[in-house]
Parts: C-alpha cells; structure tokens; sequence
C-alpha cells in the first residue's frame, strides 16, 4: 500500500471516528448540550458550529428589522422627515459606542471573573455577560437605544436642529452608555508592562493600517483601475488585523491563551501564534474578493461594515482585558 493510500486510509477514518463519536454523543442531548454548551467554558467544535451558525441567522435578521424599522417610520413620518437607516458613513459613526459597548460589557465579566469588578458594578458577578449571550444582549440593548432614538428625535425633538437627526440623539445616548461602563476599567489601567503591551498593539495595527492603505491603493490603480480599493475593505482589514495582532501579541508575550476552537488548533505548531497574521489576512483578502462578486452596492457594503464592527468588537475585548491585566 503506497504513502497516499494510507493517508487516504487514515482519513477515512478520523472522519468516521468523529461521525461515531458525535452520534455516541447525542444519543443523550441532555448530557451533550450540557457537556459542550453550559459545563465547558471556552469554545468546542459544536459550540463553534452552532454560535457561527446563529451569527449569521442574526446578521440576515438584523437586516430584516432594518429594513421594517424604515419601513414603518417612513410611513408614519415620511420619507422628507424620516432618515432611513442605511449603510453610510454617519451611521456607522453612530454606531461605533454601541460596538465598544459590547466589548466593554465582556471585559467587565472578564474582571468580574478576575473578582477586580468594583462597585456599583457587582451585577458582572453573575455572568450574564459571556458569549454568546453579550451579543444578544449588545443586539438587543443597540436595536432599542436606537428605536428610542428615532421616537425621541421625530416626535419630540424635530425643531431641535442638534438632535431632528436621530443618529446623533442616537449616537449621543451611546456615549454616555459606554462612559458609565468604562468607569471601573480606569481604575484598573495600573500595571505599565500591560499597557505598554497594549500602545504596542495601537502601533503595530497604525503602522499596518498605513502601510495597506497606500499599497492597497497603489496596486488597485496601477493593475486594476476599473476596481479601486474602497474605504469599507479597508476598515475592514484594518479592523480584523487589529484582532489578530491582540490575539498574538497577548499570546506569544503576555501567556493568554486562545478560546476559540478554530485558532486554537493553528496556533498548536512550531511556530506559534505568528501564522494568525497571515492567515487572517488571507481570509480577509479572499473575503474582500468574493464580496466584490454580489450584485447590489448596498449588499456589499453591509457586509464589509459587519466584518469592520466584528473585527472591532472582539480587537476591543482582547485589548481591553490586556491592558487590565485579567
């Protein structure tokens, strides 16, 4: 038997071997949901599958609720009077407190787990905060600032020109969230070596994200001038290279470990955490590239936009519980 029919062979039956354990497993889904979704922290294959798996059901439904909140507010105060959500600039400026809430949210739970939460802020103690369940919580915290905001500006505030706009109440409410969270992490901002470990970061991803701009552009212009870089792929590699130099910084310096199933199996060779960085600019490059390929502008950039807030959102968590030292 040659070398490939025996890796051939040994495919096989790994493949088989994880069929026969997954079904050995969920022959009793009291013990299997409880095994690798409550007991276990950290992430898992299933867990991995089943969070992805409701990430993008989400993205798709937020898109649905957009689109009904445009709706309904178009026919209650028209289309002069209400500004529709949509996938520009000044949005997702609106948006960004709420992003750093989340992760702000998740670095509270960390400390609180660290037993560093100060009060008032005892309330991390009973880990609501922990993934998934942040999201849903970001979600549905951003979905109703964001209705009150609508609702404040156009019934209460439309002759008020600084606020007629409900992103800016919008945006407004999100900064005063996201200050009276942030509140106990200064006081945790005390050990030089980790903050020195986070300005390390700031400056590897500013040099990154200069560096990308110009090459980017130079080489779009150059051998494809009918495809120009645009502002949201680069927000969006930036963002994502942001997450990977926190993960491999705090790993390779800092001892962290990594969570997540995926990650955790590359990270596991010779070299470390180093490979991430050019693995997760592949992906992202290659994400970029497929993006390109649907039909509609506003699709596109919608997509790109969640990759940017994503990249942001779990940089942030991982910067934060860096610079806190938990």
């Amino acid at each position: 038997m040659t070398l490939q029919q025996n890796n051939l062979q040994e495919l096989i039956e790994s493949i088989l071997q994880v069929i026969t354990t997954f079904f050995q497993e969920i022959s009793n889904p009291i013990k299997f949901i409880d095994t690798y979704f409550i007991s276990e922290e950290g992430y898992n294959f299933y867990n991995t599958v089943v969070y992805t798996t409701i990430g993008i059901l989400a993205i798709y439904l937020i898109g649905k609720i957009i689109a009904r909140i445009n709706q309904k507010g178009i026919e209650r105060w028209g289309e002069e009077r209400f500004i529709p959500i949509q996938m520009d600039s000044e949005f997702f400026i609106s948006i960004l407190p709420y992003i750093f809430i989340g992760s702000t949210l998740r670095a509270l739970q960390d400390i609180a787990d660290q037993n560093k939460i100060i009060s008032p802020y005892e309330i991390f103690g009973l880990r609501l905060f922990v993934t998934p369940y942040v999201y849903v919580i970001t979600i549905l915290l951003t979905i109703t600032a964001g209705l009150i905001s609508i609702i404040i500006s156009q019934e209460y505030l439309k002759d008020v020109q600084r606020f007629s706009n409900w992103r800016k109440a919008f945006l407004t409410l999100g900064i005063i969230i996201e200050i009276i969270l942030f509140l106990p992490i200064i006081f945790l901002l005390t050990d030089p070596y980790y903050i020195r470990g986070g300005a390390i970061i700031l400056v590897l991803s500013s040099i990154f994200g200069i560096l990308f701009h110009f090459t980017a552009l130079y080489i779009s212009q150059r051998y494809f001038p009918e495809a120009i870089v645009q502002r949201e792929e680069e927000l969006a590699m930036i963002t994502q290279m942001f997450d990977a130099f926190n993960t491999v910084i705090a790993i390779e310096f800092f001892n962290y470990q990594e969570k997540h199933y995926l990650p955790a199996i590359l990270f596991n060779t010779p070299w470390g955490a180093w490979p991430f960085l050019i693995v997760k600019f592949g992906v992202v490059v290659l994400f970029i590239y497929a993006v390109r390929g649907l039909e509609t502008k506003e699709t596109q950039k919608w997509l790109l936009w969640v990759v940017f807030l994503l990249g942001l959102a779990t940089g942030t968590r991982d910067f934060l519980r860096l610079v806190t030292n938990t």
